[in-house]
């Protein structure tokens, strides 16, 4: 049999971890951890044999991984298991097992504080880290190791590791997600971490905003040279919401440059968006490119257990002792975002001093009744049509307008099964507000796209072919943003 396995002599979950663990020596363990922290690896019998089924986590898609590994993955099927395995690449169901099989295979350890809310003293609190700095952050006390890793966001976290400590092997690196959940507190705490790593680096920090009133006082001022020294002089730079760009042609070719400048010279690139690359177009073809050839990680909206590790380290940090049954009912139903949770337990604290009582859980109810309305709203046929019209740059309107191209049925069908699954309309209300159809047309577009999730099939939105996965996702985040 020589080097290779014979399949049949060994049970499925035997040839799966096999084959996992050769990619994980050939691509190294850290490597591995970034890229294949959230994946599940099983094999399954086809008509031509076996197959490797590689299911990836929620932050990356399975498309970026087959592209990047699909000729190592190969190498390592065909040198060391035999010519009847294949590989096969699928989105992870997001399921309790697949979760916690998840958890238990990643070889990034979560870091989160502790459960139990206790006061801190003076000498626990964060200590700016020194070194060389351009530009600044604006709350350069954030951590690495006061950021809450969950499932939602071990990805990107794991990436901003990765790349601090090895600067210019995993650049550009694009963090992108919805509104308040954590890109900007990893991009900070990555500028600290670069500090205390390499004390003699230097690092820059700017914001979309920051760059563009720099590069435009500095064009008008005759300062060029020296903006173009601050930005493409570091070792690390950090630009913070990407999507500002947009619509800003010379600040988009000076960015285009820095990209250049700062890549010849081996530095570290890392930004921050809240949308992924695919709705930027406007950034041009030049500049998209130059990011899609680095990393793309996604930060998802926290789960229960970030959510619940965020307010217990809120607490930490304000000193504020809450009881565990008031961590775990604000974390239940704060659910949308961090600045949720902040609010929720600023309220609470100012509650209790005015009260002069300690916060309980039915103070708590109480005291968040309006909150806990305003974060579990209901949604309505409305916000799932502006959302879709939002994440695709459709025309309002369009949703409900009779053609039938498929770049209008498609979002449409969506615009249905998403009106299904998040809003209580019964099927007739559906249709009629989507162009006065019948429910048989309802019950037939969510059919449709369950068959799309299921094969895989992409869908056309805007004239663009999207992986379903990532569309239904990608409305999905406008609409727990609000």
């Amino acid at each position: 049999m020589g080097k290779a396995v014979a399949a049949a002599t060994v049970s499925s979950r035997t040839l799966a971890e096999g084959v996992r663990e050769a990619v994980r020596e050939r691509i190294g363990d850290e490597r591995f951890a970034v890229w294949f922290g959230d994946s599940l690896w099983s094999v399954r019998t086809t008509e031509a044999g076996q197959e490797v089924v590689i299911r990836v986590g929620q932050g990356v898609t399975h498309e970026w991984l087959r592209r990047t590994f699909r000729g190592e993955l190969e190498a390592v099927v065909r040198n060391g298991f035999g010519p009847r395995l294949s590989v096969a690449w699928e989105s992870a169901a997001e399921t309790d097992d697949a979760v916690a099989s998840a958890v238990a295979h990643t070889q990034v350890t979560p870091r989160r504080p502790s459960l139990r809310v206790r006061r801190t003293t003076p000498e626990s609190a964060s200590v700016q880290a020194a070194g060389p700095r351009i530009g600044g952050s604006r709350r350069a006390d954030r951590s690495l190791g006061e950021f809450v890793v969950g499932t939602s966001n071990r990805m990107a976290f794991a990436a901003i590791e990765m790349a601090v400590a090895r600067l210019g092997e995993l650049s550009p690196l694009v963090i992108h997600g919805p509104s308040g959940v954590g890109k900007t507190h990893l991009l900070e705490a990555a500028c600290r971490r670069c500090r205390e790593l390499h004390p003699e680096k230097a690092v820059a920090f700017l914001s979309g905003e920051q760059f563009t009133t720099g590069f435009l006082q500095a064009l008008h001022g005759s300062g060029l040279p020296g903006f173009r020294r601050t930005c493409r002089a570091a070792d690390l730079l950090v630009i913070d919401d990407l999507q500002f760009f947009v619509g800003k042609r010379a600040t988009i070719q000076e960015l285009q440059q820095t990209i250049d400048a700062v890549q010849r010279q081996g530095s570290q690139l890392i930004f921050g968006c809240d949308r992924e690359l695919d709705a930027l177009a406007d950034l041009g073809a030049d500049v998209l490119t130059r990011l899609r050839g680095g990393m793309n990680a996604r930060l998802m909206p926290p789960d229960y257990d970030v959510r619940r590790g965020i307010v217990a380290g809120i607490c930490q940090a304000r000193t504020i002792e809450l009881p565990e049954d008031v961590v775990h009912y604000v974390a239940t139903h704060m659910t949308r975002h961090a600045r949720e949770l902040l609010g929720a337990v600023n309220r609470l604290e100012a509650t209790s001093l005015m009260l002069g009582v300690p916060v309980s859980l039915d103070v708590a109810r109480e005291a968040l009744a309006d909150l806990v309305r305003s974060s579990s709203r209901s949604v309505r046929l409305a916000d799932v049509e502006r959302a879709i019209c939002k994440a695709f740059g459709i025309e309002p309107g369009t949703l409900q307008s009779g053609r039938r191209s498929r770049s209008v049925s498609h979002p449409r069908m969506l615009a249905m099964f998403l009106a299904r699954k998040h809003t209580h309309a019964a099927l007739s209300e559906i249709g009629s507000y989507f162009g006065r159809r019948s429910h048989s047309t309802v019950v037939a577009a969510q059919k449709t796209v369950a068959d799309w999730l299921a094969k895989g099939t992409p869908v056309v939105l805007a004239e663009t072919a999207w992986d379903v996965e990532e569309a239904i996702r990608r409305v999905e985040d406008m609409l727990r943003s609000g």
